[in-house]
């Protein structure tokens, strides 16, 4: 993705990892998108492991004026989106000190036999927040439920992410639009602002 013109000197790295068919790939294309809209250079890359049987699903966005290469380094992210509790926990690694997690409040256990786990970690948030700056925990699949579709979670999640990622508002809600199926983007645009909300609310 590029944009005619780049606006802001400084690179912002985001993270973006979940499982196989939670989303996360569609919504790496939003943020890129709204960072495109709002008058950035972007760049994005993709890494699936085993996403179609629940494996982990693993994205980049990097945008600024020059952001250079795709992928992020470990230690470099300044944002952590997890569409899952362990995704988020498991790619901790990759930011910064200081940096901010945005965290779906979902647990999908693996259900292949190779990437089941001897037990579901416990106090992920404790670990976040011992590295993060902020960790903003986000109900997306109740929310997503709430308005009558759990496929809705990942866009619940990006209406967080809007209240704590320094882009325009007017700029996330075209680029919704602008990549969901016609017939769904009413529905994405109320997950969207109810994630955004919810957001709002935690951080007051």
């Amino acid at each position: 993705m590029s944009a005619p013109a780049a606006v802001g000197a400084r690179t912002v790295n985001l993270v973006l990892a979940g499982v196989g068919g939670q989303g996360s790939v569609l919504a790496t294309q939003i943020v890129g998108q709204a960072a495109v809209l709002a008058g950035h250079q972007v760049v994005t890359s993709e890494v699936h492991g085993m996403s179609q049987r629940g494996g982990t699903v693993v994205t980049a966005v990097r945008y600024g004026a020059d952001p250079g290469a795709p992928t992020v380094p470990r230690g470099k992210a300044d944002f952590i989106v997890a569409f899952e509790r362990l995704e988020g926990l498991r790619f901790l690694p990759w930011l910064r000190p200081g940096g901010t997690v945005v965290l779906n409040d979902q647990a999908i256990r693996p259900t292949v036999e190779s990437l089941k786990l001897t037990g579901y970690p416990e106090e992920i948030e404790a670990r976040l927040r011992a590295h993060a700056g902020t960790v903003l925990v986000t109900p997306a699949l109740a929310l997503a439920r709430a308005i009558g579709n759990p496929r809705l979670a990942s866009t619940v999640v990006l209406g967080a992410l809007s209240v704590v990622l320094d882009l325009p508002s007017e700029v996330w809600e075209k680029a919704v639009a602008g990549a969901v199926p016609r017939h769904t983007v009413e529905p994405n645009l109320e997950a969207f602002r109810e994630g955004a909300l919810m957001a709002r609310w935690e951080r007051t």
